[in-house]
């Protein structure tokens, strides 16, 4: 629902007659000790509808609500409507509403193919209306014609509270300053999927018959409706955040009731602060809507604004081959003035070229001569001159030979001497180790007092591993002794 709409009736009610005043008053006062009127439900309806047609004599009132449920089937039968009022999301009134079947055909042609955008739940209406009151049904309101003047002009007054508000701001322009891409390619398309002008503006695009690259990417939005300008927003913010090249903004005709989000203040807002050029074919037949006057571009319809597109790229193509044929001219004129000059350089060449060879001809004739005469002379200069050579080769050689001889002598001769020194050092090394040995050996030791534990002629060396009962033998340097160990106890060092 729209809360920024108030809705009340332009005229009040007058007040009740004397009569019902009076019996409101009897219903609240006290009962009288003495006696007590009671009055049936009836009689209360009944009254109540008296005086309300005393009060209203059935004259017709204008009053503005807001749809919140409609029957279908205008003009073929009785159509139902829930009207209410809001205000800051808090209900203020409520009534049914009721179209006869006569009044619905009457309405139908009169608001033409804006009926079906004024009669739907989530729209403000005026209507002129007669106030009755059933002892069943309770209030109502019969509904005779819809008032569509007020609409319009509430409409067209909200439109330019929409461009002040924009002028004041300073905004109005600033989408119309960005640049649009030479050929843009990256299509961001903002409108209702489904819908003629949706498939007009894509159909046109991508089915031209040069076929283009261009891409497109689509963001769902209502274009009409309650919830319109509050999608409309949410879809240009987050085709701004894909960054295309340009958004294209579009919907398929209508009348100025269907193009009223459109002119809505934050839609505006949301074209003015995008970072990337919007272009809109709203598809309106003569007024412009405010978001046409913040777009970089506006035109007439979503069909108008594919051509727009695609003319940029024919455009492109047109100056391309206007291009490629001076391109083509240019190289075709420089080739055949190369050609000329390659022929007049040809010529030059083939004459000096000839002029050069008779010149190196005559050149290589008389070096030819010279050297049948110089040729005899210098072949015997190079010929001594090469003897001379291998004679100092030869003595050369000779001498190094010697010298190579005197020091391989001289080599031989010291590795004797060093290697008879060698062998007399460790020889006399030997004879001490042999001296060592025979002192310090086990006989010797024998010799000195000492005996030998022995398990099967090896030396044993310590208590740990030998057992009791085990059969062992001590060697001295007068004897052996055979023993049976009675008791072997290691020291607790012993690892």
């Amino acid at each position: 629902m729209n809360h920024r709409r108030q809705g009340t009736l332009n005229r009040p009610f007058v007040s009740f007659p004397p009569q019902l005043r009076q019996q409101a008053a009897d219903l609240n006062s006290p009962p009288n000790s003495n006696e007590s009127k009671v009055y049936s439900l009836s009689q209360v309806a009944r009254s109540i509808r008296l005086a309300l047609e005393r009060a209203t004599a059935n004259k017709s009132w204008l009053v503005r609500a807001e749809i919140v449920s409609i029957s279908g089937n205008l003009g073929e039968r009785t159509v139902y409507l829930d009207l209410v009022e809001e205000s800051e999301g808090r209900q203020n009134a409520k009534m049914r509403g009721i179209i006869w079947a006569a009044n619905g055909k009457r309405i139908l042609e009169e608001l033409g193919p804006e009926a079906g955008q004024v009669l739907q739940a989530g729209s403000e209406v005026v209507f002129s209306a007669r106030i009755q009151f059933h002892e069943r049904y309770g209030v109502s309101l019969h509904i005779d014609k819809i008032e569509l003047r007020f609409m319009l002009g509430e409409l067209e007054r909200r439109k330019q509270a929409t461009i002040e508000r924009l002028k004041k701001e300073g905004v109005l322009d600033l989408n119309r300053r960005i640049p649009v891409p030479f050929l843009p390619q990256k299509i961001a398309l903002v409108g209702s999927h489904g819908t003629s002008g949706f498939r007009d503006f894509i159909t046109k695009s991508l089915g031209h018959s040069r076929g283009y690259r261009i891409q497109i990417e689509a963001f769902q939005s209502s274009v009409q409706g309650l919830t319109a300008a509050e999608e409309l927003v949410r879809a240009i913010d987050q085709a701004t955040a894909s960054r295309p090249d340009l958004i294209v903004l579009v919907r398929g005709g209508g009348g100025k009731l269907d193009l009223d989000a459109f002119n809505d203040l934050e839609v505006c807002l949301a074209i003015s602060r995008s970072s990337v050029p919007v272009w809109t074919g709203i598809g309106h037949e003569s007024d412009l809507v405010v978001a046409d006057l913040v777009a970089n571009r506006a035109w007439k319809t979503p069909t108008d604004v594919a051509v727009g597109l695609t003319d940029r790229f024919e455009e492109a193509e047109y100056q391309l081959d206007e291009t490629l044929q001076q391109l083509n001219q240019r190289v075709s004129h420089w080739v055949s003035e190369r050609r000329q000059e390659l022929s007049a350089h040809s010529k030059v060449i083939r004459w000096s070229g000839k002029h050069v060879i008779s010149q190196r001809k005559t050149e290589l004739s008389a070096i030819a001569n010279h050297l049948r005469n110089l040729g005899p002379s210098i072949l015997g200069r190079k010929q001594n001159e090469l003897r001379e050579w291998q004679r100092r080769c030869m003595q050369s050689s000779q001498f190094k030979l010697e010298q190579s001889r005197r020091e391989l002598s001289h080599f031989q001769h010291r590795m004797a001497r060093s290697s008879l020194q060698q062998l007399a050092a460790h020889r006399t090394l030997l004879a001490h180790f042999q001296r060592t040995l025979r002192t310090i050996g086990p006989d010797q030791t024998l010799q000195r007092g000492f005996m030998l534990l022995e398990r099967e002629g090896k030396v044993l060396s310590r208590v740990a591993g030998i057992s009791s009962g085990e059969q062992l033998q001590i060697r001295a340097h007068d004897g052996q002794l055979n023993v049976t160990v009675d008791d072997a106890t290691s020291s607790a060092s012993d690892t």
